[in-house]
């Protein structure tokens, strides 16, 4: 039966198997999967709770001592570097009165000292002390009062990486192929070190699956973006390589069976005047490192989600973090190179202020369609949204990798497969974490 003549029901199933339809032709994916506490809350157990989630980049906590606050998921943690220099993380939770120990975002500390009545704790979440101690039974156990901490920590191209999953796959194994990606990403430091710049922080009511969704989206950039590109032409120079057109010739976008995708335009992403000179030395740096052919690939744009929610730009990146079914936060940080011509730093922070950042021409759009899908939503008599674009068209390679045009929905078919293998398998609660 034609949906349009199917009778309407307000009463929606959560049989996530039914989330999705897909035929030869067709991709559908049901709009419930974008409303409604319940499966909100389903995406934190199934999803945020059991596979690798971002935490931070290594440049944040360099020193030993080093902390940020940040989420994993709804849950605040703690990621630190002990005097040992590894990495851990904790719930952000004193294990006393259930205060939060950390209220500032970053900063440096030999122990973690909690604000309510200073019980404190190793940045690997030891309890070390109790202020008034002698007021306890000679029979209390501190060693069951340490800090939660998250199960699995680990780092790939100086990304950090944290689960509360204690039977989680390896980092490596869930990165899969889009570790190219993160290689050559990271590579575009030359022979300097990266350093994420404070972040710029804005939100949106609307669910944070569109912002995901969105990342990959060469679809829309001629539509959504047609103001700010005719703004764009006037200035000379300015974003020299992009294409104004409404639908993009060439390119790629990606999608990979760990979830994970790109979109690739094929060419360097320039945002700003640098110098012929200081840019002449700088790809000269990265032929010497790498090669000639692979200093190509490296300096050609891409920008690619790692699922769920960890968005990686040229430039800089964008942690979605959900807050609700319809209110999503988003952190944007400009991805500078300690060492580099200030030429180069100053063209990335342009990027960040012109382009993918809070007051970005091109952020503000999509922040305004989100919101209107979120409405547009409401109206659960909508039953489907379609991303069949590409369907059938794209190359498929034998370890289920699929590489489609610019324009194609490639990238999100592969988030959602993953989304609904994930929702569909019964797993770990956080409250089993150790």
């Amino acid at each position: 039966m034609n949906d349009q003549l199917r009778p309407i029901h307000f009463t929606e199933s959560l049989e996530y198997s039914n989330f999705i339809e897909e035929t030869p032709a067709d991709f559908k994916v049901a709009t419930a999967a974008y409303r409604g506490a319940a499966v909100f809350q389903d995406e934190i157990e199934r999803i945020f709770n059991r596979t690798w989630i971002f935490l931070c980049h290594e440049s944040e906590i360099e020193k030993s001592g080093d902390y940020k606050s940040t989420m994993l998921g709804l849950q605040p943690v703690i990621v630190s570097r002990d005097q040992s220099g590894n990495i851990c993380a904790v719930l952000n939770a004193c294990t006393h009165r259930g205060a939060t120990l950390c209220r500032e975002e970053r900063g440096n500390a030999r122990a973690l000292v909690c604000p309510y009545h200073n019980w404190s704790f190793r940045p690997s979440g030891e309890l070390i002390g109790i202020p008034g101690s002698d007021r306890y039974s000679p029979d209390f156990d501190k060693s069951t009062k340490n800090l939660v901490r998250v199960p699995h920590v680990a780092s790939y191209g100086g990304l950090v990486f944290g689960s509360f999953n204690p039977d989680v796959e390896s980092l490596e194994s869930f990165l899969g192929p889009a570790k190219l990606h993160i290689d050559r990403w990271a590579n575009r430091r030359a022979d300097g070190r990266i350093h994420l710049a404070t972040a710029h922080k804005y939100a949106f009511n609307g669910n944070w699956k569109f912002q995901s969704e969105n990342i990959y989206d060469g679809y829309h950039v001629g539509f959504v973006h047609r103001s700010a590109f005719n703004t764009i032409k006037k200035f000379s120079g300015s974003f020299e390589n992009r294409h104004f057109g409404a639908v993009r010739p060439g390119g790629h976008t990606r999608g990979y069976p760990q979830g994970h995708g790109t979109l690739e335009a094929g060419v360097p992403l320039e945002s700003g005047g640098v110098d012929p000179e200081v840019r002449k030395k700088y790809e000269a740096t990265l032929a010497t490192l790498h090669g000639e052919q692979e200093a190509k690939e490296i300096l050609k744009n891409c920008q690619f989600l790692i699922f769920p929610n960890l968005a990686i730009f040229d430039f800089n990146i964008r942690v979605i973090q959900p807050i609700a079914h319809d209110r999503t936060e988003i952190y944007s940080y400009p991805v500078l190179i300690e060492g580099a011509d200030d030429e180069i730093n100053a063209n990335r922070m342009l990027d960040a202020q012109t382009r993918v950042g809070s007051a970005g021409i091109l952020s503000t759009d999509d922040i305004d369609i989100f919101a209107g899908n979120q409405s547009a939503l409401r109206a659960v008599g909508s039953r489907w949204i379609t991303l069949s674009r590409g369907l059938g068209l794209e190359n498929v390679s034998e370890s289920g990798a699929r590489d489609g045009e610019y324009s194609d929905e490639t990238p999100q078919r592969a988030f959602w497969r993953r989304w609904q293998k994930d929702m569909t398998n019964q797993g770990l609660h956080v409250g089993g974490c150790k």
